[in-house]
């Protein structure tokens, strides 16, 4: 005696947001299946009349077998491949165009079935059919040339009591090598079934398989399955410290989609560390000017506080830095700002940013940092740096205006002493 069983668990490393569509759908196989089974009196509908069969004059039951299983294990095994690879590509391909796919495969696996059941193969002549297994035959086919580059987690059971062997494990293999394997089983059973008949339509899974095939290349899925393999296999080479190839990856994906921001940040990460800083630190740039420019503002203050920790600021502009700095007083976020403005300041000393930097950060201290020991500090740099005019007046007025109790601990603000410019921080 030998039996051996699998089934998917999932697409390795697939984040998704939840398949509603798919979900929707496996409650609606479901609620047939126990209305079938357990309350076929519930109405006056003769469940027979919705099995699909050659000869049948309702047209309908091409789709309404579809939502009808047999029993507890013909749902639970249709209902497993479909929540693993229903759910993904659910996700890339929409729900309305899920949708269609799977009822479109669904029907022609049923129409495929008809045809083997009119011409007997199978010893299954003049047999009917019901269950999803066309569709989800489909969406497999679809699966192997969308997910080529992927994974899935396979669960076994393994039963060989002769050979003393009953073992159940969980394996990740490429997905063309899983589907492979369910197809090979496919045509495999169906050779035997030509001999002594089957209860299950193989005519449908190859039907459903080979139309999930042609639609997946009408809707450029193996376009998109090349691009979501660059991906895959660029975090797959990162995460295990193959930097140069997790680069070459994201390069080649970026040559055609080149604008994925969340890509060109990884890239730029990458090539960080790759000690490649230069290009490193352009790639973030642009990322965060890309932001800025389309008002996603906190996106962009993200990419520029992974630049200052990086220490990959050089190439941001007084404009850049002094809009930076204001955003970021605008979210609260008071002591990045100062940050940001000690930055500009030491970088731009003498622009009209950097002096408008320093009296800002006179005024931070002052009041909404209430930092006694960083205002002095800020004072002092003012009296040496900054230089007669507009600013040192406005800043003379402040600093008199904040007079009252305590006002003697706030120094005065002489004439500006001649310094050279301070050196960069």
């Amino acid at each position: 005696m030998y039996f051996f069983y699998f089934y998917p668990l999932g697409l390795a490393g697939d984040k998704r947001r939840q398949p509603v569509l798919t979900f929707g759908l496996a409650l609606l196989m479901t609620g047939a299946f126990l209305w079938l089974r357990y309350f076929p009196d519930l109405w006056s509908i003769n469940p027979a009349s919705l099995v699909f069969y050659p000869g049948n004059g309702h047209l309908y039951t091409v789709v309404t077998a579809i939502f009808l299983h047999s029993g507890w294990l013909h749902l639970t095994g249709n209902l497993v491949y479909f929540h693993v690879f229903g759910s993904a590509l659910e996700q890339r391909l929409g729900r309305g165009t899920f949708l269609a796919v799977f009822l479109i495969l669904g029907i022609f696996g049923n129409l495929a079935h008809g045809l083997v059941a009119a011409l007997g193969w199978f010893g299954q002549y003049g047999v009917g059919v019901l269950g999803a297994s066309g569709g989800i035959a489909g969406l497999l086919g679809m699966s192997l040339v969308r997910f080529r580059f992927s994974q899935v987690e396979v669960g076994w059971w393994l039963f060989a009591p002769l050979l003393g062997q009953n073992r159940v494990g969980r394996t990740p293999l490429p997905v063309p090598a899983a589907v492979g394997a369910w197809f090979l089983l496919q045509v495999v059973h169906s050779l035997v079934a030509a001999e002594t008949g089957a209860a299950v339509s193989y005519g449908a899974h190859f039907g459903g398989f080979v139309l999930g095939l042609v639609l997946a290349m009408a809707l450029g899925q193996w376009r998109q399955g090349t691009e979501e393999g660059h991906v895959q296999k660029a975090r797959r080479y990162f995460r295990q410290g193959a930097y140069h190839a997790a680069e070459g990856e994201w390069v080649a994906y970026l040559e055609r989609q080149p604008m994925d921001l969340e890509a060109r940040l990884q890239l730029a990460r990458t090539r960080l560390l790759t000690g490649q800083t230069v290009p490193a630190e352009e790639g973030l740039r642009q990322v965060f000017a890309y932001l800025m420019k389309n008002g996603e503002v906190s996106r962009a203050l993200e990419v520029f506080a992974e630049a200052r920790r990086a220490d990959l600021v050089s190439l941001y502009g007084p404009a850049e830095l002094a809009r930076v700095a204001h955003n970021q007083e605008k979210q609260f976020d008071i002591r990045e700002s100062a940050r940001t403005l000690a930055l500009l300041f030491h970088r731009f000393p003498r622009s009209a940013e950097g002096q408008r930097a320093l009296v800002r950060l006179v005024m931070l201290h002052m009041g909404k940092l209430d930092d006694r020991e960083g205002l002095r500090h800020w004072i002092e740099t003012a009296r040496r740096y900054l230089p007669e005019g507009g600013w040192r007046e406005f800043l003379e007025s402040e600093l008199k205006a904040a007079g009252g109790p305590g006002a003697d601990t706030i120094p005065d603000l002489p004439p500006p002493e001649r310094q050279p410019v301070p050196p960069g921080s």
